[in-house]
């Protein structure tokens, strides 16, 4: 779901059984959240019952007769809140090239944070909402450090008839240093790699539920 400026951050609640529950979309706790759902060492349902811990204030409130159950709620929580279905076939079959990594590039985005809007993110844990991070993040100045990155990411390297050996190897290097070399983990791209596998383990959810 994208930042709309008649939005209401207050909001963000949903009935359950008629009782009214509410999400926690503090930044710091869907990344805390993107973690563990990125956590290979942890089991599917695992993964399931922590996500709702994490997401639901009133986790503890919740009662759930059986696995299923607690799945369909993990997966409204998701596509309500977090804008993503896991449920959702890709129709096209492409995969969208991402060009960054939330825990990899921890410091760039801070830094980038404080340069450009003057915000230490540090002192908005707990207080700035997850849309509005990602409409701050996703237009970060050209010129601050996590955009520049991002550009030496996707550049293409020139050719000799392009530039100088000199800033051709300048660029390889850049592109060798900032390299995500186990693949880029932003938000979708998490939910992406992850979405077939919960799939095809939901199944046996419906069949042990």
């Amino acid at each position: 779901m994208s930042l709309t400026l008649t939005m209401s951050f207050d909001e963000d609640q949903f009935e359950y059984k008629e009782k009214v529950y509410s999400v926690d979309m503090a930044f710091d706790n869907i990344l805390l959240f993107l973690e563990m759902f990125d956590e290979k060492e942890l089991e599917f349902v695992e993964k399931i019952f922590l996500g709702l811990q994490l997401l639901i204030n009133e986790y503890d409130e919740l009662n759930f007769e059986s696995l299923e159950e607690a799945y369909e709620l993990f997966k409204y929580v998701l596509r309500e809140f977090l804008g993503f279905d896991l449920d959702e076939k890709n129709e096209d079959g492409e995969t969208q090239i991402k060009t960054y990594d939330y825990s990899k590039d921890a410091e760039l985005i801070y830094a980038s944070f404080f340069a450009v809007y003057k915000l230490d993110l540090f002192d908005l844990k707990g207080q700035l909402h997850w849309r509005k991070f990602q409409a701050l993040l996703n237009n970060l100045d050209d010129n601050s450090p996590f955009k520049q990155v991002i550009g030496y990411r996707v550049m293409k390297v020139p050719s000799e008839k392009e530039a100088s050996r000199d800033y051709i190897s300048h660029v390889r290097k850049m592109k060798e240093i900032y390299s995500l070399k186990d693949g880029p983990r932003d938000v979708t791209s998490v939910f992406d790699s992850l979405a077939n596998s919960f799939k095809t383990q939901a199944k046996g959810v419906r069949d042990n539920g």
